[in-house]
């Protein structure tokens, strides 16, 4: 599939059976790797702000932080689809601020989805999605629970879950990221739904699968320090650099 990815593709191949393929990315240089890797989907997630800016809050990234990263992905997309997270102080901003930051990420950031998490207040924050639905922006709504799977019993919160993605749909979603629920809970939803259902801890129920690059790959500070095998992107990046440091203090550049 070499063709520009667009939500009617992501449609086809739910359809079709096809796993869709999401990674999340912050800048151009990933961005283009896995463009050229054959992802599906490069959503520029929020959680930039923690990771890469290291902001303590939520209310220090706002959508024009958010802005200059998904443009940079964009810029390098030529194949898949770019979903923009909208940064949660425009979502707890409320309905409005949301669709004025969905109107923005399109327009100055070139973005052709976003993502809108609600998984803290499925029912607060419904608003929030049906606004930036107006604005004619593909949507895709971030649900699932972490809590509810301790506090309640889990048909309960199936059901729930069900329910809402369902009511997501038929609202005009155009594709759900389902979070932190088991195997069973995202089997059951990807079957009541025709648009795609995907989530980053998912196995083959599901009809594709986020990941989050930098942990893929293993570029992490924190990955200089973990034992065993799989990608480490930052003790290459560390070796590297540590023999060109000691080059130069040697006399060997």
């Amino acid at each position: 599939m070499s063709d520009k990815v667009t939500v009617q593709t992501l449609h086809e191949m739910k359809r079709e059976g096809k796993r869709i393929v999401a990674a999340v990315c912050y800048e151009h240089q990933m961005a283009q790797i896995l463009d050229r890797a054959g992802a599906d989907v490069l959503s520029v997630g929020d959680s930039v702000s923690r990771a890469f800016l290291a902001n303590e809050s939520e209310e220090d990234f706002t959508v024009d932080h958010q802005i200059l990263f998904c443009r940079a992905v964009s810029k390098a997309a030529k194949r898949a689809l770019v979903n923009c997270d909208i940064p949660l102080s425009a979502v707890n901003g409320g309905p409005k601020a949301a669709a004025e930051a969905a109107r923005r990420v399109a327009g100055e950031a070139g973005a052709e989805m976003v993502k809108i998490d609600i998984r803290e207040d499925m029912d607060g924050l419904y608003p929030v999605v049906l606004e930036v639905l107006k604005t004619g922006m593909p949507v895709y709504p971030q649900i699932g629970f972490v809590n509810w799977w301790e506090r309640n019993g889990g048909d309960e919160v199936r059901d729930r879950i069900v329910a809402k993605a369902k009511a997501l749909e038929d609202e005009g979603a155009s594709m759900i990221d389902l979070t932190a629920v088991t195997s069973e809970v995202y089997a059951d939803v990807c079957q009541a739904l025709r648009i795609p259902v995907i989530g980053g801890q998912t196995g083959p129920e599901a009809d594709g699968k986020i990941y989050v690059s930098y942990s893929l790959v293993g570029y992490q500070a924190a990955a200089l320090d973990r034992e065993g095998t799989g990608p480490n992107a930052a003790k290459y990046i560390f070796d590297v650099a540590k023999q060109a440091f000691e080059n130069v203090r040697t006399g060997q550049f």
